[in-house]
């Protein structure tokens, strides 16, 4: 018999060929087969439920919008409501994502699908705290000015009375205590989840949205408002002794001229004592800060800053003591010279206000009045070109000349904050809410600082950034801080705009940085002739200017300063320091420009986070954040912003 391939195959054994010969007969069903297979096994365990996850994504997105608008609203019930409705879509939105038992075995896309895990649970999570935070607030709704619903659905009425208000505040923030605990716990557990994912592993955009910037911002919004709520409890616990339910408590309020811009926020013209016994509050104190000076017998030489800069100042006075950007360590140079002062009055604590707090608190309140002072709004005053009436009246009560001797004429501050809480505190509770907002944007922009004593109160203060202190620059991360300094320039900054480029380079794998700052006047010249009598607000701007970088950083070169930048360290990072005013000052209706080119200490990398801050009394500076001159971000400096710059 003859031996052919058909019969015993290519590999000459024995009965291989009818195998072979049934694989070629039937290969095209098999591959057919396992397709279908795959088909069916992709539909069931990735199609199907990705439709069904897409169907029930549309149906959620609202639902989190039903709740933005109904804390817009200040509706408790309504909140409360929506978020169980949401609580439920997001249940059924997690049955959905856990059919995906494809892509979890996967591995490339197994990474992503726990994310997705991470991240569905920080937002089950955040809808217990948000709820939390519901039932804490629900007993003070009526002092809060929030909307009441009753079980008919009416809106309850219930406003309240000064002293009512007053009581409810003292006796009811200590029942908020135990809340804390559980909020604090669940932001642990949101934290926890998103420290899971990775920015770095998604793109820097996907279809036109910035992917990997808004998981960092999310990141640091949650552990922003984790750091309020743990943080914040020091404050909350010693609530009754702020309030001077033991004994009375005196509080130092100084008054930051932000028009005429110094490293804390403003030029120090004014302060005051008000004494707050049991929750009510009384002014005590109220003086001009010459007044204040002029008890100041010990002659001190000018620190070096004032000696360079200054204009024809030879000593160093109370008023000029907030040179570091520190407000902490301003307020305790300061203090180690007031507690000598004849007739100093003990504080407790210290808050500074700007131009800008009591602008937003007089509109909010629909405009005030203080005895022996006049009347105050927000509308806008031609004599100062559209500035604020409230601000035109300060300064003209602070500097305008006149041809009699005016006693004690900036002692409008004390006044002028008890009325503003009498107005407050006696406001129609609808008004309540936007003033609680007021303060709460003040704090957060810096236009309000607070300082204790107590080592306590102050370490909360700092880790809730409502102090003035300057951050830490964290490991790997890029850090800027501009400070300006109006060493007599008028009170320009009334109408100064700022605008700030920062370019990243990357140079033979170090990291560049091009920094320009445009400063434009956009008002015209005030006649500051003082035989003229009138009110000198827009002058020729004189600026000290430092920028806070991160230590190591080396200075290749500043333009636009007309003194040679010095370099040293101060409050753990690398200054440059420049001047302009003298040869060069900027003038009314003017512009003029700064810039300089420094190394980072880093070698080049694939992200870099990037912390802003943002000078106290400053009013949202425009940001440009480039890299190799593509434009990456474009945003209002309105508060200390994070952002991550891919290299």
């Amino acid at each position: 018999m003859d031996i052919t391939e058909d019969t015993l195959g290519s590999d000459n054994r024995p009965g291989s060929g009818v195998k072979n010969n049934w694989f070629k007969k039937y290969w095209l069903f098999i591959i057919i087969g396992l397709f279908f297979g795959l088909v069916v096994s992709l539909t069931l365990g990735v199609i199907l439920p990705l439709r069904g996850l897409q169907v029930k994504a549309q149906e959620l997105r609202p639902k989190v919008a039903e709740i933005q608008i109904a804390v817009s609203e200040k509706n408790l019930t309504k909140v409360k409501d929506k978020i169980d409705e949401t609580d439920a879509e997001l249940s059924e939105f997690q049955n959905k994502y856990q059919r995906l038992f494809l892509v979890k075995r996967l591995p490339y896309l197994k990474k992503y699908y726990q994310d997705g895990e991470h991240g569905l649970a920080a937002a089950k999570e955040g809808l217990k705290a948000g709820k939390l935070v519901v039932e804490a607030v629900e007993p003070y709704q009526d002092f809060l000015g929030l909307t009441e619903a009753t079980e008919s659905g009416e809106i309850k009425d219930g406003a309240k009375t000064t002293e009512e208000r007053i009581d409810f505040l003292v006796e009811g923030l200590a029942s908020i205590k135990p809340k804390l605990g559980e909020i604090s716990q669940k932001m642990d557990s949101i934290q926890s989840h998103l420290s899971e994912i990775n920015p770095d592993d998604y793109p820097e955009e996907f279809r036109g949205m910035k992917l990997r910037s808004q998981i960092v911002t999310g990141k640091s919004l949650v552990k922003d408002v984790n750091l309020l709520v743990s943080q914040g409890g020091p404050l909350i616990e010693k609530a009754d002794w702020l309030m001077g339910v033991d004994s009375p408590r005196n509080y130092l309020m100084i008054f930051q001229n932000d028009a005429e811009l110094r490293p804390t926020g403003g030029f120090w013209t004014a302060y005051g004592i008000l004494e707050v016994d049991d929750g009510d509050v009384t002014p005590k104190v109220s003086e001009d800060i010459y007044a204040l000076d002029a008890r100041f017998t010990k002659t001190l030489d000018a620190p070096r800053p004032i000696e360079e800069y200054h204009k024809e100042v030879y000593n160093w006075h109370l008023r000029d003591m907030n040179l570091s950007p520190s407000f902490k360590e301003s307020i305790e140079t300061f203090s180690e010279y007031y507690q000598d002062l004849p007739g100093a009055v003990e504080y407790d604590g210290v808050f500074a206000v700007d131009t800008r707090v009591l602008v937003d608190l007089v509109d909010a309140l629909g405009g005030i009045g203080v005895p022996g002072w006049g009347n105050f709004s927000s509308e806008p005053d031609e004599r100062c070109w559209g500035c604020p009436q409230v601000i035109y009246k300060l300064e003209e009560y602070a500097t305008k000349p006149t041809s009699y001797i005016r006693t004690n004429r900036k002692a409008f501050l004390s006044p002028m904050m008890h009325s503003i809480v009498a107005n407050a505190l006696g406001s129609p509770k609808e008004q309540v809410a936007n003033l609680a907002q007021v303060v709460l944007d003040n704090f957060k922009e810096k236009h309000l600082l607070v300082y204790f004593p107590n080592e306590e109160l102050q370490s909360a203060v700092q880790k809730l950034n409502i102090g003035g202190t300057l951050g830490e620059v964290e490991d790997g991360s890029d850090y800027f801080y501009l400070n300006d300094a109006n060493f007599a320039g008028a009170k320009s900054n009334l109408f100064i705009d700022q605008k700030v480029e920062q370019n990243y380079l990357v140079e033979n794998n170090k990291i560049v940085k091009e920094v320009t700052v445009t400063y434009k006047n956009t008002a015209p010249a005030s006649n500051c002739n003082l035989e003229a009598g009138e009110l000198c607000l827009n002058g020729l701007y004189r600026n000290w200017m430092r920028f806070y970088v991160p230590e190591g950083s080396k200075l290749i070169e500043m333009k636009g300063s007309e003194v040679e930048a010095k370099t040293y360290s101060e409050l753990g990072k690398t200054v440059f320091e420049g001047f302009y005013g003298d040869k060069y000052p900027l003038y009314p209706k003017g512009s003029t420009r700064v810039t300089l080119k420094y190394e980072l200490p880093y070698e080049k990398m694939k992200s870099l986070p990037v912390a802003i801050e943002k000078q106290p009394g400053k009013d949202n500076p425009e940001y440009i954040i480039k890299v190799n001159g593509n434009e990456k971000e474009n945003f209002e400096l309105t508060a200390d912003q994070k952002i991550v710059v891919s290299l």
